[in-house]
């Protein structure tokens, strides 16, 4: 596969502060590019940033936030703001594995609001600055859902149903394919491409910390963090990156993304019952559609050359 050249260009990554995050964040470092990372545990996102550095990143910022909730997204934005004209890539992989329910300071289910709405507001908040690089890919790492899966609109945060962590994972990563599927729509004509790396199971801290069948599961049956985030690296390094507009990336070993089809009311009513949830809670979005995007990223900001 032929890559783009990404030294001196910015890397955003949500929870680079381990796992596969890490690992992405590495090999994009050891390419020269500069490199954000956001998470909320000051101590490993310091020793992650130390790491990234070692790997050979022109430059290495480490972000504290919260980003299961609204505030936590703001207080990121702002922070990648006051150093980033322009994003080249943006990165999800901050996930959630908990065995009872748990909700945000948000009041939002744990896994909808960091695994799926987090990812939409930023998103949203940092499409000019994308835009602005003149190539913004936007990764989900995300892994394989049920075909015909459908998130139930209804109770999106378990409230009437019974709640169990796998349906509420799958419920998150389905939404996160409707937003992807729908980016690509509303940002059509925008030099921005959101598309999902799809990884399967991997030995990380956070599934090393769960009961022991799934340490003993993981454990022998997880990938390497390395391994699982080939795909993400794929995804940011691609030299064309329109085969992986909308679309998600299954096979590690060759570039093939597959497009997205997904119905696309449901596509629309998961971006706009979205959208309300994160403007009720007072986040300034970017436009949702391509023109104002592009009004935003006319802002002075340009190539690689000129970020700050």
């Amino acid at each position: 596969m032929r890559e783009r050249s990404v030294k001196g260009a910015s890397f955003v990554f949500v929870g680079g502060s381990g796992g596969i995050g890490l690992a992405a964040a590495k090999a994009i470092a050891s390419r020269g590019a500069s490199v954000v990372l956001v998470g909320r545990d000051s101590a490993r996102g310091e020793e992650a940033a130390r790491a990234v550095r070692e790997a050979g990143a022109r430059e290495v910022a480490w972000v504290s936030a919260d980003v299961s909730s609204v505030a936590g997204v703001a207080k990121a934005v702002e922070e990648i703001r006051a150093s980033r004209r322009a994003i080249h890539g943006l990165v999800h992989s901050a996930m959630t594995v908990s065995f009872r329910r748990a909700t945000t300071a948000d009041g939002f289910e744990l896994a909808f609001g960091l695994q799926y709405l987090a990812r939409y507001a930023l998103n949203r908040a940092l499409v000019g600055e994308l835009a602005a690089s003149g190539d913004g890919r936007i990764v989900h790492v995300g892994g394989k859902t049920p075909p015909g899966l459908v998130p139930d609109f209804e109770d999106l945060q378990f409230e009437r149903r019974r709640w169990s962590l796998l349906p509420a994972l799958m419920s998150s990563q389905v939404l996160g394919y409707l937003h992807v599927q729908e980016a690509a729509k509303r940002w059509q004509g925008l030099p921005v491409t959101a598309s999902i790396a799809c990884v399967g199971m991997t030995k990380t801290e956070s599934t090393m910390r769960g009961p022991f069948w799934v340490r003993a599961l993981y454990g022998l049956a997880g990938a390497r963090p390395e391994r699982s985030a080939e795909n993400v690296v794929r995804l940011l390094t691609a030299a064309d990156a329109t085969p992986a507009r909308g679309a998600v990336l299954f096979d590690p070993k060759r570039y093939s993304p597959t497009p997205l089809s997904y119905d696309p009311a449901l596509a629309r009513r998961a971006w706009e019952l979205s959208e309300r949830l994160v403007r009720e809670r007072g986040l300034a979005l970017g436009p949702g559609r391509q023109g104002g995007a592009a009004q935003e990223a006319d802002s002075p900001a340009g190539p690689i050359a000129q970020n700050r």
